[in-house]
């Protein structure tokens, strides 16, 4: 059973998918702070730096840094259209470029001189890739291309042709107004609502079977909500439902999601054999070490590991989603002295990075047994959104063991 939840709170807005009961990805907006990935912005160059980038004002606290094309003759105070592709960190602003994507729930329209059109790696029928797209070439004018996500499979050729011309329309839309705009502005989403672009692009599928959606103005607002993602999706206009905070509780605790949560913030895993993970976030790196625990597997230690790892590559994967890891991740798998039990591993590990949404790349083994993947940043990791640094040790998990106070006799 899989089950969204969006608790919409004045303080913040959170955003939940769960599997059967168990949660897979949390989306966390402070007030006022919502992602900005994906909008579109007519900036003014503040500073071009030595090669291919320059700081622009996008009318938010930290210039964004962007990418720009080679040859490309901007200058300072110059106006420019830009996307943002990146939200901005504690140290750094939004990160962004000069091309444009725009994307819809089954296929995703950008600006491109060769037309060209991809097809999810995860849509394998060869038949079905080639009806998808036929449909969306029929329809794609000069200047644009496109992508076909996962979530058109099995739709009609009527339905993507549709979707992918109201893209393109928009994106024209954008580049015209964008001729009269004075920087900083913002072009498009028009406004920026509770429901990112991210929720309503990615998260509505068809397989889902329940929303859950919990509002302090109660029903006048969870009626709002409810038509606009009925409006997104029709067929699931029926499976949206009303949280009643005042006499049920918070929402993430009811459905205990909180407890999860919190969970997500532990160093350790466990797995179901008794082994256990060790996740440990650096400025650099994310480094995941395996151990095997207690378990011993009996007299077959070369299974023992190798089940072991199996599961760890399962795991780790869904620790990846769910805690939003990015950058460069360096796994330290148990050691396994036969080929047969290492193409096992990593066959098991690029099956589970596909069944993410971000995109992952698995680099390979290094002389070390050292498993190095790479995975695209987007938001915050969840340890960022929902701790602080702590005061006395500031973060390092230590205190002066010369200077720390003494406990009284």
């Amino acid at each position: 059973m899989k089950c969204l939840f969006i608790d919409c709170q004045p303080e913040r807005v959170r955003t939940a998918y769960t599997v059967d009961g168990k949660l897979k990805e949390v989306f966390i907006d402070p007030a006022g702070s919502a992602s900005l990935v994906g909008h579109i912005y007519v900036a003014r160059v503040q500073n071009v730096l030595p090669g291919q980038f320059a700081f622009v004002d996008i009318g938010a606290e930290k210039n964004a840094f962007i990418n720009l094309p080679r040859n490309h003759g901007v200058k300072k105070g110059q106006s420019i259209l830009m996307q943002i592709y990146k939200d901005a960190n504690r140290t750094k602003g939004p990160y962004g470029g000069q091309q444009l994507k725009l994307k819809g729930r089954r296929v995703i329209v950008f600006e491109s001189s060769r037309g060209e059109i991809g097809v999810s790696h995860k849509i394998t029928d060869p038949v079905e890739r080639s009806r998808l797209r036929g449909a969306v070439h029929a329809v794609l004018e000069k200047g644009c291309g496109a992508i076909i996500r996962t979530n058109a499979c099995g739709h009609t050729e009527e339905e993507l042709a549709a979707e992918t011309t109201e893209l393109i329309a928009l994106y024209r839309d954008i580049v015209a107004r964008a001729r009269f705009a004075m920087p900083p502005t913002r072009l498009y989403p028009p406004k920026i609502s509770a429901l990112q672009d991210d929720l309503l692009t990615d998260l509505l599928t068809d397989d889902l079977d329940e929303i859950w959606v919990a509002c302090p103005e109660g029903d006048a607002m969870f009626s709002e909500v409810q038509a606009m993602l009925a409006d997104a999706m029709p067929g699931l206009a029926h499976s949206i439902f009303f949280h009643d905070t005042f006499h049920k509780g918070d929402l993430f605790d009811a459905h205990d999601l909180t407890r999860q949560m919190e969970r997500a913030l532990e160093k350790t895993v466990w797995l179901p054999c008794g082994g256990h993970l060790t996740i440990e976030q650096t400025e650099a790196c994310v480094v995941i070490d395996v151990n095997t625990g207690a378990f011993s597997g009996g007299q077959d230690y070369r299974a023992a590991i190798l089940q072991t790892n199996l599961e760890a590559a399962a795991a780790l994967c869904e620790q990846l989603n769910l805690r939003n890891l990015s950058g460069i991740i360096i796994i330290d798998f148990i050691d396994m002295k036969d080929r047969a039990d290492k193409i096992a591993l990593m066959d098991t590990l690029a099956r589970e990075i596909k069944k993410g949404r971000i995109k992952t790349e698995m680099v390979g083994m290094t002389e070390l047994g050292l498993v190095q993947l790479t995975r695209r940043k987007t938001r915050p990791p969840l340890a960022q959104m929902l701790e602080a640094d702590c005061p006395h040790c500031h973060g390092r998990g230590r205190v002066n063991a010369q200077t720390r106070t003494k406990t009284p006799e």
